[in-house]
């Protein structure tokens, strides 16, 4: 309600700023005469109707609409432009209600900065609230495993996430007792009833799939009682929901699972966008290019590209363009230090690797050995936004499930760059290519740019 009430004083400020700007400054544009204030004043409360109608409609107010300030914003930016859209529409219709269009443009863009600016404000108050241990969530995470512990790295790192991990309950007995990420397991799943009273739990995270269906209702069951907000981490079955069809075969009711989402005008929309973009990138960034060049060649011996076999897609092999960033030769050396590897699965990552150079490193911690890779985008090897190109050695032991990732072009960033990069272990990896997978659309593609951008330059997660 704060925010409607908010919205709707912040559409009048608009569409009066709107006027003055129409009529007092831009004076140069006909008509000679400026209509009468009181005439915009009398509708405002009409256009206020209409454009907060129009907000609920697309799902402003739900706050599980959206999971972050951009989903927010980029809704906002919608809305509102629906919003002048359907203005100008009546406008056209009822001749009778005279109004200037470039007053309904000056709102458009005047109200786009105030009701932005006022969602930013709040994000801003909000999240140093959280830092000062205000607006936080008790949570209880279901499932002390790989994914249970990844949660809790997170929401203990994230200080502004709202969550808070108050402990954990795992039916494996040999997790009782221990600490992950300063979390103690409680116990059992058994012992949820109390926990929930004791540790005053406001949110709990099923972050297992190893519990049974009938557990999980049990679990959603209890939450509902006390009032407890629950969130699943969906396995692979749950990931490919969006694209199942209910369809019937001599009156038995079957599940239908459809293609993926990637195929058709939305793959020639995508491809379109990588072609311009990429393009734009080499020209724009033709300079760093040439400069690094020189550095390579400068500070070790060895050419100054790298190409490297990868996988794409449908499985087939290119070679993948990168900075150099290790020792001539360095692909020789991997077998002394296989075992070494840091990062669980199929991955090979080890901090400190001796075959870097010293540029290579700052070359890596910043992404720029990658920048090359928009050539590989632009001759349609690879695309902007992806799954990362696998090795053809890990793809040797990829299972069956694996292979959902060659499904799409492999990208230079990704939902894994902008989650944890090198800290993420590869089952998780894999799970969240084949969420951006089944769920990709454009703006999720400008979602992970703009993510991607405060991940490159701390260097979260690279090694």
């Amino acid at each position: 309600m704060f925010k409607i009430i908010v919205d709707a004083g912040l559409i009048v400020v608009s569409f009066i700023l709107a006027y003055f700007f129409r009529f007092k400054v831009l004076v140069f544009i006909t008509p000679g005469s400026a209509p009468i204030f009181q005439q915009y004043l009398n509708v405002l409360i009409f256009i206020i109707l209409v454009w907060l109608t129009i907000f609920n409609f697309i799902g402003l107010y739900n706050r599980k609409k959206f999971t972050s300030l951009i989903d927010e914003l980029a809704i906002l930016f919608g809305g509102v432009i629906l919003s002048a859209l359907v203005l100008l529409g009546f406008l056209f219709l009822n001749r009778e209600f005279w109004f200037s269009r470039l007053v309904v443009f000056n709102a458009w863009w005047i109200a786009l900065l105030f009701l932005g600016g006022f969602r930013i404000v709040l994000f801003i108050i909000k999240s140093l609230l959280r830092l000062y241990g205000w607006g936080i969530k008790n949570t209880l995470i279901l499932g002390a495993g790989e994914m249970g512990q990844l949660l809790a790295r997170k929401i203990t790192q994230g200080k502004t996430l709202g969550a808070r991990v108050v402990g954990f309950l795992d039916d494996d007995p040999s997790k009782s007792g221990q600490a992950y990420h300063g979390c103690l397991v409680f116990g059992d799943v058994s012992k949820i009833k109390e926990i929930i009273r004791a540790e005053k739990v406001e949110e709990i995270i099923i972050a297992s799939t190893k519990f049974s269906a009938q557990k999980v209702l049990d679990i959603v069951t209890e939450c509902e009682r006390y009032g407890v907000e629950f969130k699943i981490v969906p396995g692979i079955l749950e990931l490919i929901a969006s694209r199942v069809d209910v369809d019937e075969l001599g009156g038995i009711p079957l599940l239908t699972v459809s293609e993926i989402q990637l195929r058709g005008v939305k793959a020639l929309v995508k491809r379109s966008t990588d072609v311009v973009a990429s393009a734009a990138g080499i020209l724009i960034l033709a300079p760093v290019y040439a400069l690094f060049a020189i550095l390579v060649k400068a500070t070790s011996a060895g050419p100054v590209f790298f190409f490297q076999e990868r996988i794409g897609l449908d499985g087939k092999k290119f070679f993948m363009l990168k900075f150099r960033s290790m020792v001539k030769d360095a692909e020789k050396l991997f077998a002394r230090l296989e075992a070494r590897s840091e990062t669980e699965g199929h991955l090979f990552k080890i901090k400190n690797d001796p075959r870097i150079t010293p540029l290579g490193k700052f070359m890596r911690r910043f992404s720029i050995d990658e920048l090359p890779q928009l050539i590989n985008v632009f001759m349609g090897q690879m695309s902007l936004v992806g799954p990362r190109p696998p090795l053809p050695r890990e793809v040797e032991k990829y299972s069956s499930w694996h292979m959902k990732r060659l499904r799409v072009r492999p990208g230079i960033t990704g939902p894994w760059q902008v989650s944890g990069r090198s800290l993420l272990p590869f089952e998780e990896m894999v799970r969240l290519d084949i969420f951006y997978i089944e769920n990709w659309s454009l703006w999720l593609d400008v979602k992970i740019l703009m993510r991607t951008i405060p991940v490159v330059i701390t260097g979260s997660g690279a090694y």
